[in-house]
C-alpha cells in the first residue's frame, strides 16, 4: 500500500507544480482578470462534471469489484452527454460565465467526464499507476500547450487557454482509453435488461456519493460566483490563486485518499478500515502542516513576483483560508472511509450541512471583506463540515483521538512499507 501511496504522491506533486505553472503563466499573461475568468471557466467545468459523475465517476471504484466493466461504461458514457445537454440550457438561461464559452465548456466537460470513468474503473481495479499516469498527462500537454500560444506565438488570451484545454483534455481522453481496453477488454453492447438493472444501481450509488461531491463543490467554489458578482473578475483571479495555493496542502491527503479508497472498497472488515483511516490521518496532517507554513511566512512580495502586479492580495487569502484547510485533512480521509464502505449518505448529509453554512457565510462575508471575506467563509465551511464527519466516525471508532499520537509501532510499520517498496523496485 505505502508503495501506491507514494506512487500516487509523485504524480500528484508532479502535477501540483505543473498546475502552478500553469497558474503563473495565466497570470502573467492574462492579468487578474484574465486569471479570473479563466478560473470561472474551469469551475464550471468542474460543476458539471461533479453532475456527470452522477451516473460513474468515483462511484464506479466501488462498483468495478462487483461488476463486469463492459456493462458500467456505457451508462456512465450517455449520462456524461445527458448532463452536458442540461448544461448547455442551463448556461444560456443562467450566464454564469461568458456566452462565448458556453458551447466550448459543455464539450470539454464531456471529453474531460469519459477520461474520467476510465480512470475510476481503472482504480476499481487497483490500477493506481497508470490512473496516475492518465491523470498526469492533462496537466503536461496543457502547460506545454499554453507555453506554445504564449511565448512562441506570442498570443494571449482566455480564448487561446480554451484551445490547450482541448489539447490536453483530448490526449488524455485516449491515452485512458488504451489502458482501459488494456486491462478491462474491448466494450460489449449487452442486453438492455442488464443494462437497467445496473443503472439503477449506479443511480442508487451515484446519487448518494455525488450529492456529497455537488453540495462539497458549491460550498467551496460557489464562493468564485459571489466574489465575481459583487466585486468583479480581478477579485476572483487573485482568490483563485490564493486557495489553488492554500489547498496544496491537501496533496498528502488526496494520495492517500486514493488508495484508501481503493482498499477499502476492496475489504468487508470495517473495524481494520476505520483504523487504517485513523493511522493515516495523523500522518497526513502533520505532513500537510509542514507544507502549509512555507506558504504562510512568504510576504506579498513573493506572490507579486510569481503571478505579477494586481496579485498582492493573494497572501491575505492563503491566511484567511489556513486553518481550514489544515483542519479538513479529516473531512478527506474520514469521507473516503464511508465512501469506500458504501455509505455514501453520510458524505451527502455532511456536505449539505456544510453548503447551507457556506452560502450564509458567502453572501454576509463577502459584500463587505471581499477577499478575507470568502476566505473566511471558505474556512469556516471546511471547519464545519470536519467537525460533522468526525462526530459521525466517532460512532465507528470510539475514541480515535487517543490513536492520533505518533507511536514506535507506526514507525515499524512505515520501515516495513519501505521494505516492501524496496523489494518491488
Amino acid at each position: 500500500m505505502f508503495s501506491k501511496i507514494l506512487h500516487t504522491f509523485g504524480a500528484r506533486a508532479i502535477s501540483a507544480v505543473i498546475n502552478l505553472l500553469v497558474a503563473v503563466l495565466l497570470s502573467q499573461y492574462l492579468g487578474p482578470e484574465g486569471k479570473g475568468v479563466q478560473s470561472l471557466i474551469i469551475t464550471t467545468i468542474t460543476f458539471i462534471m461533479v453532475f456527470a459523475n452522477l451516473v460513474g465517476g468515483a462511484t464506479l471504484v466501488y462498483l468495478v469489484p462487483r461488476h463486469r466493466p463492459s456493462l458500467l461504461i456505457l451508462p456512465s458514457y450517455a449520462w456524461t452527454i445527458l448532463m452536458s445537454l442540461v448544461a448547455l440550457a442551463f448556461l444560456h438561461f443562467f450566464p454564469l460565465v461568458d456566452k462565448s464559452f458556453i458551447i466550448h465548456i459543455c464539450i470539454l466537460s464531456v471529453i474531460h467526464s469519459f477520461t474520467s470513468i476510465h480512470t475510476s474503473i481503472l482504480i476499481g481495479k487497483e490500477k493506481i499507476g497508470t490512473a496516475n499516469f492518465v491523470s498526469l498527462v492533462q496537466p503536461v500537454v496543457l502547460i506545454l500547450s499554453l507555453a506554445l500560444f504564449f511565448l512562441f506565438f506570442r498570443v494571449s488570451a482566455v480564448i487561446f487557454y480554451v484551445y490547450a484545454l482541448y489539447v490536453s483534455f483530448s490526449i488524455s481522453l485516449l491515452i485512458s482509453f488504451i489502458y482501459y481496453i488494456k486491462h478491462c477488454g474491448k466494450i460489449r453492447v449487452e442486453g438492455l435488461s442488464n443494462y437497467l438493472a445496473l443503472t439503477r444501481e449506479m443511480i442508487r450509488y451515484g446519487i448518494l456519493n455525488q450529492v456529497a461531491h455537488i453540495t462539497q463543490m458549491l460550498s467551496f467554489r460557489l464562493s468564485f460566483y459571489v466574489l465575481d458578482f459583487y466585486h468583479g473578475e480581478a477579485a476572483v483571479g487573485v482568490y483563485s490563486n490564493g486557495i489553488s495555493l492554500a489547498e496544496s496542502i491537501w496533496l498528502i491527503a488526496k494520495s492517500i485518499s486514493l488508495v484508501q479508497y481503493a482498499r477499502i472498497a476492496n475489504t468487508g472488515n470495517r473495524k481494520e478500515a476505520a483504523a487504517l483511516t485513523v493511522r493515516l490521518i495523523k500522518f497526513s496532517l502533520a505532513a500537510s502542516f509542514i507544507i502549509l507554513i512555507p506558504l504562510l511566512v512568504l510576504p506579498v512580495s513573493f506572490y507579486v513576483f510569481l503571478f505579477g502586479e494586481g496579485f498582492g492580495g493573494t497572501r491575505m487569502v492563503i491566511w484567511s483560508l489556513a486553518i481550514g484547510v489544515l483542519v479538513y485533512n479529516f473531512s478527506i480521509l474520514i469521507g473516503h472511509y464511508f465512501s469506500g464502505t458504501g455509505r455514501y449518505q453520510v458524505n451527502a448529509i455532511t456536505s449539505s450541512i456544510g453548503l447551507v453554512a457556506s452560502v450564509i457565510l458567502y453572501y454576509t462575508l463577502i459584500p463587505v471583506f471581499s477577499l478575507a471575506g470568502a476566505g473566511w467563509g471558505t474556512s469556516l465551511s471546511y471547519l464545519i463540515t470536519s467537525i460533522i464527519l468526525l462526530i459521525w466516525f466517532r460512532r465507528e471508532c470510539p475514541g480515535w483521538w487517543q490513536q492520533l499520537m505518533p507511536v514506535k509501532d507506526d514507525i515499524r510499520k512505515i520501515k516495513a512499507e519501505i521494505r516492501k517498496l524496496r523489494g518491488l523496485i
